[in-house]
């Protein structure tokens, strides 16, 4: 079975879920912190996900303000989820469908992103079987002993959604704001990915 066939009708899958822009409104939550922290207005242009290069901020200042926000407990501490969010975390969870996180969000330590994260879930009360911090995110496959053929992911990168797709992984960019160009299959939002993982599993009627 090739990474584009779907699974037995019914089979559940590993769902690897990023968090960022696809669970927690991080540039919406971002943005704002940012701005009070530079002492100036912020506009947030989702056109790029490096949005904050257009603030003048470089990558490590960026990772700065990252650590900061999530140190005083601003970023991923607080927040709704999209609301979109639960009502497709229901659907995975009533399919069948074991959930794992996969972020990037250690670029802060992974302790403290960690904390952060699990403070986040449990407040929420999102039900998932892992969370794991990995810039390879391809790498959490063998860390949990994952068939790639019976995964599907979801991120608002597409240079993740590229690797997961070099690791035999079916994957979909989430493009809440309409703004990605390139050729990889996308959703508007969770429920819409739902509805990938439902014909990948079978279920689509």
């Amino acid at each position: 079975m090739t990474s584009s066939d779907p699974g037995p009708p019914g089979a559940p899958l590993d769902v690897l879920l990023d968090i960022d822009g696809v669970l927690y409104p991080f540039p919406e939550m971002f943005t704002p912190y940012a701005a009070g922290q530079l002492g100036r207005e912020l506009a947030l242009d989702t056109t790029n996900w490096e949005f904050y290069e257009e603030w003048g901020v470089d990558y490590d200042g960026f990772v700065d303000l990252v650590t900061r926000g999530v140190a005083e407990r601003r970023l991923w501490w607080e927040g709704a989820p999209y609301v979109d969010v639960p009502g497709a975390i229901d659907r995975l969870r009533a399919a069948g469908h074991r959930l794992h996180l996969v972020t990037a969000r250690d670029i802060t330590g992974t302790e403290a992103a960690m904390a952060a994260t699990n403070h986040w879930i449990a407040t929420h009360d999102l039900q998932v079987e892992s969370v794991n911090m990995a810039q390879d995110k391809p790498t959490v496959l063998a860390t949990l002993g994952l068939d790639p053929a019976s995964c599907v992911a979801v991120d608002d990168g597409p240079q993740h959604v590229l690797a997961w797709e070099e690791a035999g992984v079916f994957a979909v960019v989430l493009d809440r704001w309409g703004t990605y160009r390139g050729g990889h299959r996308t959703a508007h939002d969770l429920g819409a990915f739902v509805d990938f993982v439902d014909t990948f599993a079978g279920r689509a009627e």
